[in-house]
């Protein structure tokens, strides 16, 4: 089809799209052809018959709003060019444009512009060609509405701006009816007072139901609102309407799903400007509110949607993701993102769960996404390190349910429901690990055995890439290893006490937290295949002063906080009563095996080792020697009681410097002692008793300022000879000790010997 009756005036300030557009148009047949850069009025610029039509860069018509106006009346077909990243332009269609083109403009674009220019210039009156512009405008307009109802909060007032420069009216209002109430409400207005809407909403009280009424009935009737107005359809007084210079209106019913949900009434300067013929332009002005009045209420019934998703999900303390089977993450609430170390829910969505998730134990991946649709959620407890290096222990919560996906099918999804349990579970395994200790020492008080159990619990349960356990020497310059363990292997037993954030531990007599050792000049890789990231060390204390440390560290990655500080100070202070406690024991234990006026082990003591010697299969022969003062009780009788304990003592403490380290010396009762030797035959046990009693023989005893001779009658056994229990050899030893007494003292007898 040629266009050789148009008259085609480009005006652009884009030389590229203005040759473009001309070169399009020419090949579709248009003959008269103008381009210019700047505004030209047409009536100047062109002067030929035809239909008119004027593509405008939009960019320059602002400063031209009147004469643009004008030209558009004059028969003109005014036509936007605007750039595509611009987006939809309304307002232009209200300023008298008949229609907006966008980039790139195609020749379909102007085989529509042109065609439409044609139709305008059929319009014999200035009326019709007026009436259809705005139709046009409305078609073009109403997905505008629809989408400022879905992005604007404020859609309604801007959609009525619109609508009334389109329209060419006074003014627009809106009018709700609340049906419930029986009462109009004004959803929004332009051109109309404050006062003139308060007196609607105030008199429609109780009679919106019967004003709704007489207007669907006289819908074609305009509203006479002349001062001098009888219209039963006016409610207003007259000096407001003449306050606001309206004096007709005509009211539209706006449709919601086939009922009246609302009126639009269009108001008029003067009652001569309303054309019936027109109803038809305000029923789609009407059409168009309808529909973007639909498209609001949905956005913001997903706005409340939104908002109960956020109260309910969102906001809660528990995290939730929604998973496609490989993994991939679709949703995430904040909850979870925080217990996984992302500051936002975004950074979630899209990576794989099992990748992303670096955890101390497997994730049941696999086994989670087996599961049949709608069965009970697994559950797995699981110590995960997170994006921000922190240890968190999560309970995760895992089910398969289907959702619709872009597409009508519906596909098996994985819902992960987070929990963070790490202060509970924490709390659980240390109150498990401290109960452990205590029973342990309680029981079997071997300090090294709780030692490492205590590096090995908090190395495995707590992920701690090192503990170690290690107490000062007694000069107190290396600290000794008693118990270490590393993920990987061992470490060094024994390092300098000045080395190190331990030594500075020791040297402040406080605890240290490092949070990154790479910024701690004192730090020293215990293992340097092993990187580290932090560094915890307590204090072990005995009356204040430093005896120990409980040292951790944590890999890479892992970042170690106060929670982690206050663990190791809660098991280092437990450490501490536990060995306070084991030193105590001991030193009952010593007591009760001790008799307290020589120091030396009492008669029970006697009896426990000898049992111990006795019962061991490694030891053939056990000698027991029994021994008795001569004459010690006329020495106690006549110098005293007080004497006699001192003479006691002396005696006690040569027979013990005639000892071995190995044998055992106790007092057996009053002044009778015992030795027990092990390893030791019949002949031996006689002479280390012939040797004891020469000890005493052959040089007297300073007590109290004087001087003491004394000698000791002894009594041997041994096993197997004379018994293997201590009853027996006990037993034998004593009837020999008589014998030797029989002897005249100062004298050894052996046990099962002829005596007279």
């Amino acid at each position: 089809m040629a266009w050789d009756d148009l008259d085609l005036l480009i005006i652009d300030q884009d030389p590229v799209r203005r040759g473009a557009i001309a070169r399009i148009a020419r090949e579709l047949g248009v003959r008269r052809v103008q381009e210019r850069e700047e505004w030209v009025p047409p009536a100047e610029g062109i002067r030929v018959p035809g239909v008119r039509v004027v593509l405008l860069d939009a960019d320059i018509s602002t400063p031209h709003t009147s004469e643009l106006t004008e030209a558009a009346s004059s028969g003109m077909l005014l036509v936007a060019l605007v750039r595509s990243e611009r987006g939809a332009e309304p307002e232009l269609l209200a300023a008298g444009f008949g229609a907006v083109l966008y980039d790139p403009v195609t020749a379909v674009d102007l085989e529509r512009i042109f065609a439409l220019a044609r139709t305008l210039a059929s319009q014999g009156q200035e009326r019709e060609r007026r009436q259809f512009l705005r139709f046009n405008a409305l078609r073009q307009v109403e997905t505008d509405l629809a989408l400022l109802a879905e992005l604007s909060p404020d859609w309604m007032q801007r959609s009525l701006l619109l609508l009334q420069r389109i329209l060419d009216v006074a003014a627009l209002g809106l009018w709700r009816i609340d049906w419930e109430q029986d009462r109009l409400v004004c959803e929004g207005a332009v051109g109309l007072p404050e006062e003139f809407i308060r007196q609607v909403e105030e008199r429609a009280q109780g009679r919106a139901a019967e004003l709704v009424q007489r207007v669907l009935e006289s819908v074609v009737q305009p509203v006479d609102m002349r001062p001098d107005s009888t219209d039963e359809r006016v409610i207003t007084d007259a000096a407001v309407r003449r306050a606001c210079g309206l004096e007709a209106g005509i009211v539209v019913p706006v449709r919601r799903t086939g009922r009246v949900a609302a009126l639009l009434s269009i108001y008029f300067r003067r009652y001569e400007e309303v054309n019936r013929e027109e109803i038809g332009l305000f029923d789609a002005a009407a059409e168009a509110l309808a529909t973007a009045w639909a498209i609001s209420e949905v956005r913001r019934e997903l706005f409340l949607n939104q908002q109960q998703y956020r109260a309910l999900v969102e906001e809660q303390p528990v995290g939730v993701l929604l998973c496609e089977l490989n993994g991939t993450v679709r949703l995430a609430n904040g909850a979870a993102a925080r217990l996984l170390g992302y500051e936002r829910p975004e950074r979630l969505a899209g990576t794989r769960l099992p990748e992303v998730v670096r955890s101390l134990a497997p994730i049941p991946w696999e086994e989670w996404c087996q599961r049949p649709v709608g069965a009970p959620a697994a559950e797995a407890t699981i110590p995960v390190l997170t994006l921000d290096k922190h240890l968190r222990i999560i309970e995760f919560h895992a089910r398969v349910i289907e959702l619709p996906m872009s597409t009508r099918d519906w596909f098996p999804q994985v819902q992960l429901v987070l929990r963070d349990v790490t202060l509970e579970r924490r709390r659980l395994m240390e109150l498990e690990l401290l109960h452990d200790l205590t029973r342990m020492v309680s029981e079997d008080r071997n300090l090294d055995s709780a030692f490492e159990m205590v590096a090995d619990r908090l190395q495995r349960e707590f992920g701690y890439a090192l503990v170690g356990l290690a107490l000062l020497s007694a000069d107190g310059t290396r600290f000794v290893g008693r118990a270490v363990r590393v993920e990987g292997g061992l470490t060094f037993n024994e390092w300098r006490a000045d080395r190190g954030v331990t030594g500075r531990a020791v040297r402040e007599n406080r605890a240290q937290l490092v949070v990154d050792v790479r910024q701690d000049p004192d730090y020293f890789d215990p293992q340097p295949d092993l990187p580290m990231e932090s560094e915890v060390v307590a204090v072990l204390r005995r009356e204040g002063k430093p005896i120990g440390v409980l040292n951790i560290e944590s890999r890479r990655g892992h970042r170690l906080d106060q929670e982690d500080l206050r663990l190791a100070l809660n098991v280092a202070v437990h450490l501490e009563l536990l060995m306070r406690q084991v030193e105590l024991t001991e030193q009952l234990e010593r007591k009760a095996l001790t008799d307290p006026l020589t120091g030396q082990p009492n008669r029970r003591a006697l009896l426990d080792h000898l049992r111990r010697a006795l019962g061991d299969r490694r030891v053939e022969h056990v000698a027991v020697i029994l021994i008795d003062f001569d004459g010690f009780k006329v020495l106690n009788d006549t110098k005293g009681h007080l004497f006699g304990d001192a003479l006691l003592q002396a005696v006690a403490e040569r027979l013990a410097r005639s000892l071995r380290p190995s044998d055992l010396l106790a007092r057996y009762g009053g002044d009778e002692f015992a030795v027990v030797l092990a390893g030791v035959d019949l002949a031996v046990a006689h002479d280390i008793a012939e040797r004891l009693r020469r000890a005493v023989a052959d040089t007297s005893f300073q007590v109290r300022d004087e001087v003491v001779s004394l000698t000791i009658s002894l009594g041997v056994a041994a096993s197997p000879r004379h018994g293997d229990t201590p009853e027996t050899l006990l037993r034998a030893a004593d009837e020999a000790l008589y014998a030797a007494k029989r002897r005249g003292g100062n004298s050894i007898a052996i046990a099962g010997e002829w005596s007279p």
